[in-house]
């Protein structure tokens, strides 16, 4: 009698782990299903937005290897917001960095400030990203701005510029106002 208890309880414990596990590999295929559902709905509205040419970037300022961190920390904490339209650029962003030409140290702190039309522009879709190109001649100086959007939304941009060194900005995509 003791060893019929003991095959029942083997049993009912089998029983009870094979079901366990159908219900934890059910629940990680459920989970995996979803997070791909969201991916792509995530993807479709970010391509929806790249390709419209209206969208907004609220971008935080990245400081060069070289630059003092401890005399730019207020303005790497400071988020700003360009618009891009199919035809300008509009914003103003930090830069803390060389300039070839001392008025950009002026009480602006020399930072970017667009209210330009966009000379060229691209958009090329890769296989984890878009890749958005743009042109924006400033007088006295010409912007070669590339930004690098995820799928998922988060961006990364660099400025190229004829008469100060790069400048880098991360942040993620908005939609454009």
């Amino acid at each position: 009698m003791n060893t019929s208890k003991n095959i029942k309880t083997l049993l009912l414990v089998s029983l009870l782990f094979f079901l366990s596990y159908e219900t934890i590999a059910q629940s990680r295929a459920e989970r995996k299903a979803e997070r791909t559902k969201r991916e792509a709905s995530l993807k479709e509205e970010v391509s929806k937005l790249i390709t419209s040419g209206n969208f907004s970037l609220a971008l935080i300022y990245v400081p060069g290897q070289s630059q003092n961190l401890s005399s730019t920390g207020s303005v790497l904490q400071e988020k700003r917001t360009i618009i891009i339209r199919n035809d300008s650029i509009i914003g103003e962003l930090p830069f803390i960095g060389r300039s070839s030409m001392s008025s950009y140290q002026g009480a602006r702190g020399g930072g970017f400030v667009f209210n330009d039309p966009i000379q060229t522009g691209t958009i090329k879709q890769r296989s984890k990203n878009y890749l958005v190109t743009l042109l924006v001649a400033q007088p006295g100086e010409s912007l070669n701005i590339s930004i690098e959007i995820g799928f998922t939304g988060e961006i990364s941009m660099v400025i190229r510029s004829s008469r100060r060194s790069n400048a880098r900005y991360i942040g993620v995509l908005q939609p454009g106002r």
